[in-house]
């Protein structure tokens, strides 16, 4: 018996210094690809679009920019070109003259459907040509920017907590969806002038829902977001948060919200995108890279390209919180 318990002993030392040895993972680094980061808008302000490089998986330094990029997109409404020159970190930039010349929002539900697809994401084009990697690559993209209701209202009120310290404030932002099928939203929100920008705090609205669905095609007249939706303004707040004493909103907060359109295309990107920030645990899927709407038009461009072009018109509205929220009976 004393030699069972002395060979255990043994067996569970050996388990436990084992358990502090340091494993180094040498990983194949792939071949670098350009991410392309293009979001343009109506508003008359520069419009930027980023190109940088891929990194590998370990690496901790910001992404290298591709600075010798010819970046320029084609209005096909009007058959003008708008040329984007570098700035810095991977930023190239246009800005527009006079109000005349800010991005056109699409007319919905037919006009310019040049192609027929019924997709309607053919006002801009995005064209790219730069020597990445010592190729010369070309690729493209198509965009329009799509209509955006208006906000109706940002409305706070109280749940009642076990004490008075224990209330929380919460919001909801009331917005109306149009008619007819397949309007996507970005839906994003600045507290104290931060932007809510946890994976968990990206908010995604297809039609009136978070997720795809088919409520544009039953919708006979204008709908509000439904609850998941409209109560996507407030903070995800973890258990560590929670404990440090982080609040969600508080009386003297201000609340800034704005909907971006969005086309269908950078609606799956984003869902995609999202899922993949997001995604660990046990049941984790693996990494991959999500779906890009960036087209190669040239042999050497094949697989060297990702990310996502996309044109937004945006509505707003802001809020401050002078005294507290009537109470409601709703928990959070």
């Amino acid at each position: 018996m004393k030699n069972l318990i002395k060979y255990t002993s043994l067996i569970l030392i050996l388990l436990t210094s084992s358990c502090e040895d340091i494993i180094n993972v040498d990983l194949e680094t792939g071949r670098p690809q350009i991410i392309v980061d293009g979001w343009l808008n109506n508003k008359f302000e520069t419009q930027r679009i980023r190109l940088i490089s891929t990194i590998g998986y370990f690496d901790t330094e910001t992404p290298p920019a591709v600075e010798n990029a010819t970046v320029r997109v084609i209005d096909q409404v009007n058959n003008k070109t708008l040329n984007f020159t570098y700035d810095k970190d991977g930023y190239y930039t246009w800005t527009p003259t006079t109000l005349e010349d800010t991005l056109i929002v699409r007319q919905r539900p037919g006009d310019f459907d040049r192609d027929g697809d019924g997709l309607y994401d053919n006002y801009y084009k995005l064209e790219v040509s730069v020597n990445f990697d010592n190729k010369d690559l070309a690729f493209e993209s198509y965009t329009s920017l799509e209509r955006v209701p208006p906000i109706d209202s940002i409305f706070f009120q109280t749940s009642k907590g076990n004490t008075v310290e224990e209330d929380e404030i919460y919001g909801e932002l009331f917005a109306k969806d149009f008619v007819g099928p397949a309007d996507c939203y970005w839906i994003k929100t600045w507290k104290n002038g931060n932007l809510l920008n946890k994976s968990s705090e990206i908010l995604l609205a297809f039609d009136i829902t978070p997720g795809r669905s088919d409520f544009g095609n039953i919708l006979t007249e204008p709908t509000a977001f439904i609850p998941p939706v409209r109560l996507g303004i407030n903070l995800s707040i973890s258990e560590d948060e929670e404990n440090r004493g982080e609040k969600n909103y508080e009386v003297g907060d201000s609340v800034y919200c704005e909907i971006h359109s969005m086309t269908e295309k950078a609606f799956d990107f984003m869902s995609r995108s999202r899922s993949a920030m997001s995604n660990g645990g046990l049941f984790a899927t693996p990494l991959a890279n999500v779906p890009t709407n960036i087209i190669a038009t040239n042999q050497d461009a094949e697989g060297m390209v990702i990310g996502v072009f996309n044109g937004s018109a945006i509505s707003s509205k802001g809020y401050r919180i002078n005294t507290k929220p009537p109470y409601d009976n709703r928990q959070l």
